[in-house]
């Protein structure tokens, strides 16, 4: 059985939609049986030697990075997320890197500046950077989606999911996409899947 390691307010949130999606039976562990952060990371070494989140097993893989384990699993799990073709495929992977080089960094970034930190330990300048750092990656995307309702075409893939994914934090990073409505328009069609909902939904 596939098992994922890693909490649900994590990157692992991504592989728990794709699983979702998947619909296919998978254990998880969460780590919260483990006290400290030092217990947690010590058992993630024993999974995987950088002890990072999230980790998948499938028998005798074990795979890290987010982006790749959901492409691993769209591939062999999830007929209907992965591209038919050879081009489509490459570009689901352009996607994918696109969302964790352009997009990612800047929203973590602002999440930073905007949630976590106050003045005086707010960085202006970093933020007023990031700021202006995304907004050529959204106008690019919003071009695009102007054209297509999904990535690639008329049919949702990991390469939406891959992306869209990276979106979940632009509220806390108080990102205004009122500039960028084919992404926003994008982003409610991706988020209103009932796969998303399910792995989005508070665990009892």
């Amino acid at each position: 059985m596939l098992k994922l390691y890693g909490p649900a307010r994590s990157r692992s949130s991504r592989v728990l939609w794709m699983l979702a999606e998947c619909g296919v039976s998978f254990e998880h562990e969460d780590l919260t049986r483990f006290p400290t952060m030092a217990d947690k990371a010590a058992a993630m070494r024993e999974v995987y030697p950088l002890g990072k989140i999230p980790v998948l097993e499938d028998g005798e893989l074990t795979l890290a990075e987010s982006m790749a384990i959901n492409l691993y699993l769209a591939q062999h799990y999830g007929p209907r997320l992965w591209p038919d073709s050879a081009a489509d495929q490459a570009l689901a992977l352009q996607w994918s890197f696109f969302a964790a080089s352009e997009i990612d960094p800047p929203i973590v970034q602002l999440l930073i500046e905007r949630s976590f930190r106050k003045p005086p330990v707010r960085d202006e300048k970093n933020e007023k950077k990031q700021a202006e750092a995304i907004k050529r990656p959204l106008a690019y995307l919003d071009g695009h989606l102007a054209l297509h309702p999904y990535l690639l075409g008329d049919r949702f893939t990991v390469a939406d999911l891959n992306l869209a994914s990276v979106f979940t934090m632009a509220a806390g990073a108080k990102l205004d996409m009122n500039d960028y409505p084919q992404v926003k328009a994008w982003l409610d069609r991706c988020y209103e899947r009932p796969a998303f909902k399910e792995a989005s939904a508070p665990k009892p």
